[in-house]
């Protein structure tokens, strides 16, 4: 199963804390200069080769820029056994609603 969030809703897990697994699917460049704190960068054309490295315990959150790229591969993940959000208009939407990004290269 998969559903649609909100950047207010991603910003509630995130500040809940709640156990998800964040994947930003843009670009490596793109992620270095600003991502949503504690996303891990896969970019999207990666994606299908790391899918036995996703956790299958957690919730899969999934953005791109605007949310196109990230809302089929949460169909194809979901086809696959995931749970999986995606977030409604994705980085773009989640920065006007925050303000701010996360610069650098997340720890895993």
């Amino acid at each position: 199963m998969w559903y649609m969030i909100s950047a207010a809703e991603l910003e509630q897990y995130l500040e809940q804390e709640k156990d998800i697994y964040l994947v930003d699917m843009r670009d490596r460049e793109s992620y270095l200069r600003g991502h949503i704190r504690g996303a891990v960068n896969i970019p999207g054309n990666e994606l299908p080769d790391c899918v036995c490295q996703l956790p299958s315990d957690r919730l899969i959150v999934l953005y791109c820029y605007r949310g196109p790229q990230s809302m089929r591969a949460a169909r194809e993940l979901s086809r696959r056994g995931f749970r999986v959000a995606d977030v409604c208009g994705g980085i773009q939407a989640y920065q006007a609603y925050k303000g701010t990004l996360t610069s650098g290269r997340e720890r895993l």
